[in-house]
């Protein structure tokens, strides 16, 4: 078959190009209308964005599932726990068998504070073991301060239940068994800080 110059029809489909040519195309009278109404109906096209009124659902369920998460969070950080850390020689004795308890809110202030010595080696406090030392929240001396007064520092380790083990003690007393005192501190940059009143951050 001999190849047409540009701008020719093929024979073969000229009759065919001469019927494309004369189909005209145009929108029934009726399609604006109907159009309209669809639209008041609240139909959309294929493809269209969908309406505005929806998206105040999408925030309204992220601000929901915010507010939940902000809520466990909440609840988690003002949970109250008791930390045990046994055994080390806080009274001086000479004798790694010493505990502490502490009741606190994580990294917050401590709301009970009592050194025990675990005289049944069970490596935590139980009913028979000895009380040194118990205190609340308030700072306390027990008793007047004596000459032969001794100043025993423990660092560090989480003794308030925050996480990291920045956490440390100082206990005065009279080696080997007399506590008269005990103050909680966080470490800072490595620089111990006491805090007497117990305050952490």
């Amino acid at each position: 078959m001999p190849v047409a110059e540009q701008g020719e029809v093929p024979e073969e489909v000229a009759e065919l190009d001469r019927a494309l040519a004369g189909i005209r195309f145009r929108p029934r009278a009726s399609l604006g209308a109907e159009t309209v109404g669809r639209v008041r109906q609240g139909g959309r096209l294929k493809g269209a964005v969908r309406p505005r009124r929806r998206r105040p659902i999408a925030f309204a369920a992220a601000a929901a599932a915010a507010a939940v998460a902000l809520v466990v969070w909440a609840g988690w950080s003002r949970r109250v726990v008791t930390v045990d850390r046994c055994c080390y020689d806080f009274d001086g004795g000479g004798v790694r068998d010493d505990g502490v308890l502490v009741t606190a809110r994580p990294d917050e202030r401590v709301r009970r504070l009592t050194l025990y010595e675990d005289n049944d080696n069970s490596g935590d406090y139980s009913s028979g073991d000895l009380l040194r030392f118990t205190r609340g929240d308030a700072p306390m001396l027990l008793g007047t301060a004596p000459a032969d007064l001794v100043t025993i520092h423990h660092c560090c380790a989480d003794f308030d239940g925050g996480g990291p083990a920045d956490d440390g003690l100082l206990v005065v007393g009279v080696p080997p068994d007399r506590v008269m005192m005990v103050a909680l501190y966080e470490e800072s940059r490595g620089r111990p800080r006491p805090r007497p009143e117990y305050l952490l951050r």
